[in-house]
C-alpha cells in the first residue's frame, strides 16, 4: 500500500510538470476550414462536386501559403486532387439538392515541392521551431484578465485554429504546469521569467503573448502582442473591426487567423528557396547504431534543398556524406531540421544528427 500511494503521488507530480500535448500543431501541408456550398441534381452529386471544389480551393491556398505573393500569378495550373493525401469532413449539412460542408485537406508534401521546383517557383519550408501562444483576454474595465480560466473566448479562438501553417503554433491547454509557469498579470507585463518558463515547458524559446480586449462599443477587438527580442511578431497593436453579421467569437477567430498568417509571412519572405543557387556541403554523421544511419538516409529524401547526396564512407561510428544542395546554408539547415536532422558546426566540420531516433 505505501508503494501504491507513492506511485500515485509521483504520477500527480509528473502530471503537473510534464505537458500532455499542444492544443495546436502546425502542418504546412494541411489546409483547414475549407468552406464549400454546392447544389446539384442529387445529394451524392452535390457532395462529390463539393469535395472536388474544396480540394481545388485548398490546393490553391496551399500553393499561396508556400510562395511569395509576387509569384501567385504564375502558380502551376495542376489539378490539386492528384496531390491530396487525404481529407476529412469537419461539418456538413445536406438537402435533396444542396451540400454545405467544412473540409480539412492534407497534401503530399514531397509531390507539392517537386511541382513548385519544376515550375521554377521559390517556396518556403515550415519553420523548425514553433511559437508558444499565450492568449490573455481582458473582459472589461476593472475585470480580472483571463488566461487559464474558463471561459476564455480568446484562447478558444486560438485553439480553434487547430494547426496548419508555416509556423507551428502551440496553445497550452491550461494544465497545472502552465498555470505555475505564467499568470495573466505576468503575461500582460511581458515578464521575461514567465515567458521563459512557459516556453521551456512547451519546448520553444519563442513565446508570443497575445492580449485582446473588446473596444468600448463592443464592435472591435484591440490586440497587443508582446514578445522577447528574436521572437517573430507581426505587429505591436492592431484593432479589428467587426463586420456586419459577425459574432464576437467570429471576430476573435478572424483576428487569431490573421496573426497566424502574419507569423507565416514573417517567416516566408527571408526563407524562400531559390533553386538557382546550388552548392555542396560535406558533413559527418555520428552514429550510435544502424538505426541512426537508416534514419538519416530516409530523412534526406524528404528535403527539397538536397537534390542528391553521396556516401563517401561508412563505419560503425560515423558516416561521411556530401550533400548537393540549393539555397543558402541557413535555409538548408532549416529544411533539414524540419525533416528531423540537426546540422551544426563542430570543430570546423558540419555534423548531422538525427533527432528522435530510438
Amino acid at each position: 500500500m505505501p508503494s501504491l500511494r507513492l506511485l500515485c503521488v509521483l504520477g500527480l507530480l509528473l502530471g503537473s510538470v510534464l505537458p500532455a500535448r499542444a492544443q495546436a500543431v502546425g502542418d504546412a501541408y494541411t489546409v483547414r476550414g475549407v468552406e464549400v456550398d454546392v447544389s446539384a441534381a442529387s445529394p451524392q452529386a452535390a457532395k462529390d462536386q463539393a469535395v472536388a471544389e474544396g480540394q481545388r480551393q485548398a490546393f490553391r491556398q496551399l500553393l499561396e501559403r508556400l510562395t511569395a505573393p509576387a509569384d501567385h500569378v504564375r502558380l502551376p495550373k495542376a489539378d490539386g486532387a492528384e496531390y491530396v493525401r487525404d481529407f476529412t469532413v469537419d461539418q456538413e449539412r445536406a438537402s435533396s439538392t444542396r451540400y454545405i460542408a467544412s473540409l480539412t485537406v492534407r497534401f503530399h508534401a514531397l509531390a507539392v515541392k517537386r511541382l513548385l521546383q519544376g515550375a521554377g517557383i521559390p517556396f518556403a519550408e515550415a519553420r523548425a521551431r514553433g511559437v508558444v501562444i499565450v492568449p490573455v483576454y481582458k473582459p472589461g474595465a476593472g475585470a480580472k484578465p483571463l488566461l487559464w480560466d474558463d471561459p476564455n473566448p480568446w484562447r478558444a479562438a486560438w485553439t480553434a485554429l487547430n494547426g496548419g501553417g508555416l509556423v507551428p503554433l502551440t496553445v497550452p491547454p491550461g494544465e497545472l504546469g502552465d498555470v505555475q509557469a505564467i499568470g495573466a498579470e505576468q503575461a500582460l507585463a511581458g515578464a521575461a521569467d514567465g515567458m521563459r518558463a512557459i516556453g521551456s515547458r512547451w519546448k520553444s524559446p519563442d513565446v508570443l503573448v497575445a492580449a485582446a480586449a473588446l473596444g468600448p462599443t463592443g464592435r472591435s477587438l484591440d490586440v497587443v502582442l508582446l514578445a522577447e527580442p528574436g521572437t517573430p511578431k507581426p505587429f505591436e497593436t492592431l484593432s479589428y473591426a467587426m463586420t456586419d453579421g459577425e459574432s464576437v467569437e467570429g471576430l476573435m477567430r478572424r483576428a487569431a487567423r490573421d496573426i497566424a498568417r502574419g507569423l507565416d509571412a514573417l517567416h516566408k519572405q527571408p526563407n524562400l528557396l531559390n533553386f538557382d543557387r546550388s552548392g555542396t556541403v560535406s558533413a559527418l554523421v555520428p552514429l550510435a547504431g544502424l538505426n541512426d544511419w537508416l534514419a538519416v538516409r530516409e530523412r534526406l529524401t524528404r528535403v527539397s534543398q538536397v537534390r542528391r547526396w553521396e556516401l563517401v564512407s561508412l563505419s560503425r561510428a560515423e558516416a561521411a556524406v556530401i550533400l548537393h544542395t540549393v539555397g543558402e546554408t541557413e535555409q538548408v539547415r532549416t529544411a533539414l531540421a524540419a525533416a528531423g536532422l540537426r546540422m551544426e558546426m563542430v570543430d570546423g566540420f558540419w555534423t548531422i544528427h538525427p533527432v528522435g531516433v530510438k
